[in-house]
């Protein structure tokens, strides 16, 4: 069971594999849906690394305030963060969730930072991913 939150967030700890999967995950749901891929944003995967090691750290979810660490030409901003297994778990959970969903599939972003960030919550090894989605 994966669970997540939507919103209109110093060192990444995130694997680099593991936060390209979740960029790629995005990227192949608007290419299913006829829309064009969200370009890597260095500074918003630092804000996304950021938001998801403080999720970590406290086995919640929840949103950052959106604008704190965001590129300073930003139009539109939005995010999904979300906890669980692994990224194929969590994605499969954003996709089934309107309010995610909007998100991943808005056509009017074109920039995104992503997050992967384990951590033991409870006893159990959890995922938390943060997407941070930008129109400039």
């Amino acid at each position: 069971m994966a669970l997540l939150a939507v919103g209109l967030l110093g060192a990444c700890e995130s694997n680099r594999s593991e936060q390209n999967a979740v960029r790629n995950h995005v990227n192949a749901s608007r290419a299913e849906a006829g829309l064009p891929p969200l370009r890597e944003n260095l500074a918003l995967d630092v804000k996304a690394d950021a938001w998801a090691q403080q999720l970590r750290n406290s086995c919640r979810i929840w949103h950052s305030r959106l604008a704190d660490g965001a590129p300073p030409n930003w139009r539109k901003l939005g995010e999904n963060v979300g906890m669980g297994g692994n990224v194929s778990q969590i994605h499969t959970a954003y996709m089934n969730s309107p309010g995610h969903r909007a998100n991943v599939l808005d056509p009017s972003f074109d920039q995104i930072g992503t997050a992967a960030v384990w951590g033991n919550c409870n006893g159990y090894r959890t995922l938390f991913t943060v997407h941070v989605f930008m129109k400039s």
